[in-house]
């Protein structure tokens, strides 16, 4: 008849087939459905299809789910009521709670005592709003969280160390304490820092002395008298004057004897330090080159004993990188350096002092920017006049009578640092790449130490313009 299909019996064992391979797909994607967790984040109702199956589900802590059962319940089992509770809204619908972190099953049963349905649920933290926060606080990185009970465990990326402190911090709050939380993630931006240190300082120093020591003597017959007036000097400077003039005169029975002691000393003094260290972000990194002497603190049953005193260049400093391209610094630098002045003779050994500039602070700064961390513009001025009581303070006369002990110093240090995000380059140019000493030679015939570099010598071709070479003498 028009309109109907007609098949042939060769057709029947084709249809068979189809349907039991559709059968079998639809099995098998039963079995799926109940053999996966459904993770807590994403769940608000759970519908169970067929009898008899187990359920796997992860449910947030404080949360609930709605539970639609394919059969009327009679009866309900809670392995754990303490972890998690069951409320039977009607007789096919229910409402599972998350009451405490931990793992137990509900057991949904029909009036004859048969299974209809077992749910295995882990109540476990809520992942989902510590996501929420961490992407709100920390946008530059990509944390993911997941959760096993009371435990968290973070992994993504993030752009610094102090994103992953701030991370840390936040997840310890929610987990209850550090060891609930393992921390997987990794560091996505530049977390070397190197800082380059200059410390620049300029002393000038002038003292000027001018004493006079005058000594007279009157003789008249049986009597002899006389007058001695020997200023010091060394008060306000330290220092000795040892250049003199003397002159005398004899005459009649009086003598005078004039010793003219006068100084004038300038001196200079430039330093310059450029140390330079390279740490990892939170880590603490130390440079130093000097040394150490010793220095007398005692003497026990005629043996002296000593302490070592550090002297040098030091630099110490740790480094955080923000993900805003700040870089946080502690610093740490000195540079120190025996000296005579302010030292003392003690027993035949003379004792140095030591010379030193230290700034230690805290401070916060882009990469490759500079700031100035101390600073210091001293000028100092002392004199000290000597004279004889009365007659030094006769004018003109006087100056005959008394000396005069003037010292000025100056003093200009400034500190400064610069930090810079280290990458990966090429070979630095060494100071030791100019160096050549010269043969016996040059050195015999032209008191040379080193070679002076030439015309056509070097890489490549060409004429040099100037002294070439690390240090010329």
């Amino acid at each position: 008849m028009p309109g109907l299909s007609r098949y042939s019996k060769t057709d029947a064992p084709l249809q068979l087939i189809g349907v039991w391979v559709l059968t079998m797909l639809l099995s098998l994607a039963v079995v799926l459905a109940f053999s996966q967790p459904v993770a807590a984040t994403s769940m608000s109702s759970l519908r169970i299809s067929s009898v008899g199956g187990t359920q796997n589900i992860q449910l947030g802590l404080n949360k609930s789910v709605i539970v639609d059962l394919p059969r009327e319940v009679s009866e309900v089992i809670v392995s754990q009521p303490t972890v998690a509770g069951a409320i039977m809204r009607t007789r096919k619908r229910a409402i599972i709670q998350g009451v405490a972190l931990g793992e137990t099953n509900v057991f949904f049963l029909d009036a004859a005592g048969r299974q209809i349905a077992v749910i295995e649920i882990s109540i476990v933290n809520d992942a989902a709003t510590l996501s929420a926060a961490l992407r709100r606080i920390v946008p530059t990185s990509s944390i993911k969280v997941d959760t096993f009970g009371e435990r968290i465990i973070l992994s993504g990326s993030a752009q610094s160390t102090d994103d992953i402190n701030k991370v840390m911090a936040i997840a310890a709050q929610f987990a209850g304490g550090e060891e609930n939380v393992a921390n997987v993630i990794t560091i996505s931006g530049a977390q070397q820092v190197m800082l380059k240190v200059t410390v620049a300082e300029v002393a000038r120093e002038t003292v000027k002395q001018l004493g006079i020591d005058l000594s007279a003597s009157l003789s008249l017959g049986d009597l002899t008298t006389g007058l001695l007036s020997a200023p010091p000097l060394g008060g306000a400077s330290g220092v000795i004057s040892g250049s003199t003039m003397n002159a005398g005169f004899s005459a009649a029975g009086v003598s005078i004897d004039a010793t003219l002691r006068a100084l004038e000393r300038r001196g200079a003094l430039k330093t310059l330090a450029e140390p330079t260290l390279t740490a990892l972000s939170g880590q603490e990194a130390e440079f130093l080159a000097g040394g150490e002497f010793p220095v007398p603190v005692g003497v026990d049953n005629g043996v002296i004993t000593f302490e070592f005193k550090e002297f040098g260049i030091r630099l110490k400093f740790t480094p955080t990188v923000h993900s805003s391209g700040i870089i946080g610094l502690e610093v740490d630098t000195s540079v120190s350096e025996p000296t005579t002045e302010g030292g003392f003779n003690a027993g035949g050994i003379t004792i140095p002092a030591t010379r030193q500039r230290e700034a230690k602070t805290s401070v916060q700064m882009q990469a490759g920017a500079t700031l100035a961390i101390a600073g210091l513009i001293e000028d100092k001025v002392r004199q000290q006049f000597n004279s004889l009581p009365g007659i030094g303070d006769v004018p003109i006369l006087g100056a005959l009578f008394r000396s005069r002990d003037f010292v000025r110093s100056q003093t200009e240090l400034l500190i400064m640092v610069t930090p810079y995000l280290a990458q990966p380059g090429g070979m630095a140019r060494l100071p030791t790449d100019n160096v050549n000493f010269s043969g016996d030679a040059e050195a015999i015939f032209l008191g040379h130490m080193e070679k002076l570099y030439g015309v056509g010598q070097g890489p490549g071709s060409g004429q040099y313009a100037g002294s070439i070479g690390f240090v010329l003498d």
